[in-house]
């Protein structure tokens, strides 16, 4: 299913781009019709495929918060200073949108830094605003991108980090990439995990042998299979099962 809604580049390391159409920053960036006519108000003022390298950091937590970004192709990770201590609070793939919670607020509240070659879609979110306060069409389309967006980190919120045991925590967090990487355009069931061990104990409040040990555990029990940074998960239906909540 992906695999037909991805456009391959030109360059050398050959990224696979996600389809404009399931970007979530799509609706805001495409023409509207105002009066009777097409007009491409912020579609021209988008840096298209804006690229960093692996490890490379985006923004940093109390920076101006001066852009929006849709990742085109890779994946980053979000990190929180707490207290002198640094901590990954999630993780974002192609399709998804950065920091659109930035748009109410004057700076980053954290860090975003890629886990891999990546590119990114650029808005100017001054911009953004100003086109959003005279166009209600745009005006329209940003709220619901926004309410959206508030919706998938909400769902996300309540697999990740309800009152389940670890072994459900790990499935809930393979789970939770599936249906994310279904929404972008790609497959549910074959997919890379970019981020680190540490990362995702990290983000899941485990420790890095607790992850690993989990990893073997559902993988002994057939629902996923790990080769390397590759998923594969043979019964979605029997994963979500396992984890208790059907969202695919």
């Amino acid at each position: 299913m992906a695999n037909s809604c991805l456009r391959t580049g030109s360059k050398k390391e050959d990224p696979k781009y996600v389809d404009c159409d399931v970007c979530r920053l799509s609706p805001i960036c495409s023409p509207v019709n105002v009066g009777g006519h097409t007009y491409d108000f912020t579609g021209k003022m988008v840096n298209r495929r804006h690229y960093f390298k692996k490890g490379e950091v985006i923004f940093q937590q109390g920076e101006q918060a001066a852009l929006i970004y849709a990742i085109s192709a890779g994946s980053l990770k979000l990190i929180t200073e707490v207290k002198g201590s640094s901590r990954v609070i999630d993780f974002r793939i192609p399709g998804e949108l950065v920091d659109i919670c930035s748009l109410n607020e004057g700076i980053y509240n954290y860090s975003a830094q890629a886990l891999e070659d990546i590119y990114l879609c650029e808005i100017g979110k001054e911009t953004l605003n100003d086109i959003a306060s005279q166009i209600p069409e745009v005006q329209g389309r940003l709220m619901k991108v926004v309410s959206q967006e508030l919706t998938n980190i909400q769902t996300s919120s309540m697999l990740l980090h309800g009152n389940v045991s670890s072994e459900e925590k790990i499935a809930a967090f393979i789970l939770n990439l599936a249906w994310r990487y279904l929404n972008s355009g790609y497959s549910s069931t074959d997919f890379k995990l970019n981020m680190t061990r540490n990362d995702i104990a990290d983000f899941l409040g485990l420790s890095k042998e607790t992850v690993i040990r989990l990893f073997k555990k559902l993988q002994e029990n057939h629902l996923i299979q790990i080769d390397g940074k590759k998923v594969h998960i043979p019964d979605i239906n029997n994963l979500q099962y396992f984890v208790g909540i059907e969202l695919i």
